[in-house]
């Protein structure tokens, strides 16, 4: 299959801005490490600090299915789990 790119929206609440940072570094850390990892960038919204999208490319599917079951990503979604305010993960495919 294709390359599939993600882009993961996450608003997290503004008392645990800071506390996310550090999980954020550590996430995009270990899926640039991944195997079917070809890019991972956290990025913020120039006017909302709290506002967070992860933009990822994985090489398959079965790479993806692999990130999701990952020791980091597990811990990472317990880390942010009440810590968010909004959290949306789409699913693309290039088309040219």
């Amino acid at each position: 299959m294709d390359e599939i790119r993600i882009v993961a929206e996450l608003e997290v609440l503004p008392e645990h801005r800071e506390a996310m940072l550090p999980a954020f570094r550590a996430m995009v850390e270990a899926s640039r490490a991944e195997a079917g990892n070809r890019a991972y960038d956290l990025t913020e919204d120039l006017e909302n600090p709290c506002r967070f999208f992860i933009l990822e490319a994985w090489a398959s599917d079965a790479a993806i299915a692999e990130h999701n079951a990952s020791a980091h990503f597990k811990a990472f979604g317990d880390f942010q789990k009440d810590k968010l305010a909004r959290k949306r993960v789409t699913l693309l495919r290039p088309v040219c």
